[in-house]
Parts: structure tokens; sequence; C-alpha cells
């Protein structure tokens, strides 16, 4: 093989009180990565939604560090040229950095048949988001590698767990710039007993109502969030407004990772009002999808 193409899609991550743990596969919007072989190097490319802001120095690029690994790792003798098309806006809270990292693990270990698993591949991708996060942070990553529903119970070593699932989604994405950083400070460095047992339980509950297909219980558990929520709503105008406005047309509704993305999940038959409250508020791209199954291959050759 000289050339893969691939999608890999955004992700959701936190889902209210699986802070850091709980991520969600989403079938829209992706990036497109097509990866060639070359005879030396890391080139890369981008194209499309804030690829402007994005570095091409490998170093810097979630993606060229993933290639980079990855070619020093199975002492590959070829280089690779990365040719990214940006669907997933940079900074929006719905995996950006993470889809590029993702797709590049996916791609290279295709292109250069290293037979990798799936959890060796979130190690990789994971790598590349040390980039954007400070240290290798996996809870995008692992989503957009495996698809569905997956949850980081450990670090060191890593270990993810999977529950495939299905149901639809709604995804606004406010004109509203929230930064990695500024989202982690806000959160407090001690929480109260109280809150940290609410979080608990109304995580227990989301993976309950996954094995029993309860999406209802997904979205009132997701929206239970004591801890992460209360302080990252203030970064993001606006929020508390769509949240009681839609509040009797949805199970949940919640922030995507840092934000500004918006996650809901809604009920049957009103996702014309929601989206009417959401451009009300917001004027702000609107996706109506549902949960995704990963990275995928569009074309080899």
């Amino acid at each position: 093989m000289e050339r893969i193409k691939v999608t890999s899609p955004a992700t959701s991550a936190n889902l209210g009180p699986g802070y850091d743990i709980f991520g969600l596969a989403l079938s829209e919007p992706y990036d497109t990565i097509t990866l060639s072989r070359s005879k030396e190097g890391i080139s890369i490319s981008l194209k499309g939604k804030g690829a402007e802001k994005i570095p091409t120095d490998v170093d810097r690029n979630t993606a060229g560090v993933v290639a980079r690994e990855m070619i020093k790792d199975f002492n590959i003798e070829e280089g690779v040229k990365i040719e990214i098309e940006k669907g997933i806006r940079p900074g929006s809270g719905l995996g950006s950095s993470a889809a590029s990292s993702a797709g590049v693990a996916f791609a290279m270990n295709e292109l250069f048949n290293l037979n990798l698993s799936k959890l060796e591949l979130v190690k990789y991708a994971s790598l590349g988001e040390s980039i954007s996060a400070g240290f290798p942070h996996a809870d995008n990553v692992a989503p957009a590698i495996y698809g569905g529903f997956t949850m980081v119970i450990n670090y060191d070593p890593l270990e993810v767990l999977h529950i495939p699932v299905d149901f639809e989604v709604v995804v606004a994405l406010p004109d509203i710039e929230v930064s990695t950083k500024k989202a982690r400070e806000i959160l407090p460095d001690s929480v109260p007993l109280r809150s940290m047992v609410n979080n608990v339980g109304k995580a227990c509950g989301m993976i309950y109502s996954l094995f029993k297909d309860d999406v209802e219980l997904f979205g009132r558990c997701m929206m239970g969030d004591k801890i992460v929520e209360p302080y990252r709503s203030q970064l993001i105008p606006g929020y508390s407004e769509v949240k009681e406005e839609v509040r009797d047309l949805v199970y949940g509704i919640t922030i995507s990772g840092s934000g500004p993305g918006v996650i809901i999940v809604p009920k049957e038959g009103e996702v014309s009002k929601i989206k009417e409250i959401l451009n009300e508020v917001w004027g702000c791209p609107v996706y109506h999808t549902k949960v995704g199954s990963g990275v995928q291959i569009l074309e080899r050759d």
C-alpha cells in the first residue's frame, strides 16, 4: 500500500459527570486524513476549518508527533506525507486535535502493516494530545479509535473500556473562544464529598443505561454533574439560557469537553424545536447526528 485515506470523527469527552474518563464518538463532523509513503521525513499540509491556526511543524502538530513516534519506535525507514482536511474546528470542545492524532495513528498502522491493537493505537494517539493538553490524554482519542462510548479507567498501564451504542445526538458549536487551559484552570482543586458521591452515582447510572438501552436515563444522568459544568458554563455565554429553554425537549444536555461545544440527547420529534432555540441564542452550526463508529477507511491504494 502506498496511500490511505481515512475519516476521523469528532468526539465528546466528559459527558457531564465522567470528567477525563468518558468519551463518545460522533458520526459528524469529522476530519479527512490522507497518508502517503515518501522517501524520508514527515511533511504536513492542512486545509479546512481553522487550518490556518494549526502549526505544520512536526514537533508542534499533534498528528506529526504521532507519526514521528511511530516511525521511531518501529524503525520505519521511509517517510510519510500527511494531508489533513479539517472538518472539526480547533478549539471546539469536539476533539479536533484528537481526530488528527487518532486518524494518523490508525492510518500509520494500516499503511505500514504494524498490526497494532486498538489499545496500542490509543497509546500513540494520546502522545499527540500532549501537544494541546500538556500530557498524554486519551478521553477523546479513545472513542475516536474504538467508536461508541469509552471509559479511560487507568493510565499506568493504559486501560480503556468500550461499549458499542447507537442513539442520536444534537451538537451545537457556538462561535465562542474557550481555551483548554482556562477551562482547566477554572476548576476547583478540591470538591465537597457530597459532590463527588453525586457524580460517581450519575456516572454509574449512565453506564447502566447503556446496557439497558435507556437513553432517557443516560441523558438525565448526563445532566447531573455538580463539579465541572457549574464552573465551565461561566465561559459560555448563553449556555444557561439554552439549557433552560430546551429542558422539556431533551433527555440531557451538557458541555462537550472544555467547550464551547454543547452536546444534547434529544427527545423523539423535538430536534427541529431544539435547533430553533440554538439558532435564536447562538446562530451557530448545529449537527443532528448520532453516535459514530470511530476512524474509517475511505480509500487505499
